[in-house]
């Protein structure tokens, strides 16, 4: 069975991964959290000695802890883990959210080895942002001071992995955060980092305390691990891989100079660049893009096919605007087709209105009563113009046939776009990419996955689109239109931001495939290391060799303009 899916989901679902970094990765998030109770002591197990043994290790090393009170103590059913919950306030105790410190311990059940910890210190509390430096050191610290300074050698160095806050919105109107940066301990095997796991999770506070941590140990005794020095030298592999045949051409109307989580104050500038393919991983022996599952080479016939056509529209321009919650409602009514909006909708349970001044976008997010619907409306807060909306429906995939054909649904994409897509949109790429979905591999138990996980069937079609200029794609010039199998009506759609004209470079006289594959040769990098393959809480047995493209120091393309290898640094978590 083959399945479409637009340009973004493809790169998140196949072994593909995109030119630039995902906008998701290292974001700081904001997650609201009510204040816990501790009033009730029903789950009080004797604590295991092993377990005891971890505890009075861990509070030596965080001595706040000694402070806290037993409030549960429980081994955690189908799992063969122990949980242990403390606080500041006994059970008897009146509850008062304010001045409440909290902490959640996981241990082995049967060894008593830490596998995590979570705690929130009243006294902590604060909403500045930690430096990576404090960050990297305070972990690699306590991951040296818990298993001594020979068993730190089983990982690597740390590396800084995004940031986050925890708040406890009171009552009375205000609120109290918990601001945390992420460090993360790659497991070393055979001197080779493992991606995808195995090694230690920690994060670290503005004063330098360790307030998160998680690490499940794997056992190593009867593990088969593939010998380095079975791989071809790095640069036979790439000169496998970088060919004129995976070299694309295109326009970016505002290429930052670095990619960071916000690009409010990050300079840009319209670029035609060139960009090569680059594949998650690749055989360590014949170059060839492999399965991350399986850790087979991609079978030709199993990579994703690509289907391109131009598309020509006299484009009215219409503008969308939002400028409250009640205008979003309007339009998830009007546009997206759910007539009773106004007083079906509500705002959604977990959404907590923050006025962050640094974002230059509002969210709008619903849901109903019964939790079965969720949209949302993102707008530009400067001119409230809609950049994305959707309305989902929490239901089964149809098992009946569709009831409108992707050509009729296609028909509709245009139709929308005709009415609201920029001026400029007067010539699109349409794209659409299908692949053959991959065998899952043996060491897979199906049985063990979630119910209904292995269903891809859906109950929208969606459709991608980028503007072109002189013949040439513009990327961050997109537009997604989703419409719905069963209705035919649009359901979901991404807008570029409307324009009457682009400032582009000429595409005359650019610089061949030929002169831009020897500048990416000469400049990307590939590392040999491990990935060690995951699906659904499931571990393959074995770790695979691989390489992989070197991004650490950001992600190049080769100006077509110039001939010169452009390299843009990544600075997710800033400080």
């Amino acid at each position: 069975m083959k399945y479409s899916l637009p340009l973004a989901a493809l790169l998140l679902a196949s072994s593909l991964v995109p030119a630039v970094p995902a906008l998701a990765a290292g974001t700081e998030s904001e997650i609201a959290q009510p204040a816990a109770s501790v009033k009730s002591t029903e789950h009080l197990a004797p604590i295991p000695p092993a377990v005891q043994k971890s505890m009075d290790k861990l509070f030596s090393l965080q001595p706040e802890l000694k402070r806290l009170h037993v409030t549960g103590s429980y081994p955690s059913e189908g799992d063969g883990r122990f949980v242990v919950t403390l606080s500041n306030q006994k059970p008897e105790e009146a509850w008062n959210p304010k001045g409440l410190s909290n902490a959640h311990l996981i241990f082995d059940n049967s060894t008593g080895e830490l596998l995590g910890f979570d705690l929130q210190i009243w006294e902590w509390a604060s909403d500045k942002m930690p430096s990576r430096q404090l960050t990297l050191e305070a972990a690699d610290r306590f991951l040296t001071e818990w298993f001594g300074a020979e068993n730190r050698q089983k990982f690597g160095k740390p590396e800084s992995n995004g940031a986050g806050s925890s708040t406890t919105h009171h009552d009375d109107g205000t609120k109290t955060t918990w601001a945390t940066r992420h460090a993360e301990f790659p497991l070393v095997l055979n001197g080779l980092p493992v991606s995808g796991g195995g090694g230690p999770h920690l994060g670290v506070d503005s004063f330098g305390h360790v307030v998160n941590y998680t690490y499940t140990p794997i056992d190593l005794d009867n593990i088969s691990v593939p010998k380095p020095d079975t791989a071809r030298p790095a640069e036979e592999i790439k000169q496998k891989a970088v060919t004129a045949d995976s070299i694309d051409v295109s326009y970016i109307e505002a290429q930052p100079e670095k990619y960071t989580r916000l690009s409010v104050n990050t300079k840009t500038k319209p670029v035609l660049r060139y960009d090569f393919q680059r594949y998650g991983y690749l055989h360590p022996v014949t170059g060839k893009p492999i399965d991350t599952l399986s850790g087979k080479e991609i079978d030709k016939n199993r990579q994703p096919s690509v289907s391109k056509q131009e598309v020509t529209l006299q484009p009215k321009g219409q503008p969308i605007i939002v400028r409250s919650e009640d205008e979003a409602k309007q339009l998830i009514g009007q546009l997206l087709g759910m007539a009773d909006a106004r007083t079906k909708l509500r705002t959604a349970e977990h959404r907590v209105p923050e006025n962050n001044e640094d974002n230059p976008q509002q969210m709008y997010e619903f849901d109903t009563e019964d939790h079965q619907i969720f949209s949302y409306v993102l707008v530009d807060k400067r001119t409230g113009q809609v950049q994305h909306a959707s309305v989902q429906v929490n239901r089964e995939p149809q098992e009946q046939a569709a009831k409108v054909t992707k050509e009729e649904a296609y028909a509709t994409a245009l139709s929308f776009l005709q009415t609201y897509a920029s001026p400029t949109a007067k010539q699109l790429e349409s794209i659409d990419f299908s692949w053959e979905e991959p065998e899952l591999p043996a060491w897979v138990d199906k049985s063990k996955l979630p119910e209904g996980i292995l269903e891809n069937q859906s109950n929208e079609y969606s459709f991608f689109f980028q503007e072109m200029h002189q013949g040439i794609p513009v990327q961050d010039r997109s537009y997604q239109v989703t419409v719905d199998k069963q209705t035919g009506k649009v359901v979901g759609f991404s807008l570029a931001v409307p324009k009457e004209k682009l400032e582009l470079p000429d595409a005359k006289n650019i610089v061949t495939k030929t002169q831009a594959v020897t500048m990416f040769l000469k400049n990307e990098a590939l590392k040999l290391q491990y990935i060690w393959p995951q699906y659904m809480n499931q571990r393959a047995p074995a770790p695979i060799l691989v390489y992989g493209w070197d991004n650490s120091k950001g992600y190049g393309y080769v100006d077509a303009t110039t001939g010169e290898y452009v390299n843009v640094p990544v600075e997710w978590d800033e400080e």
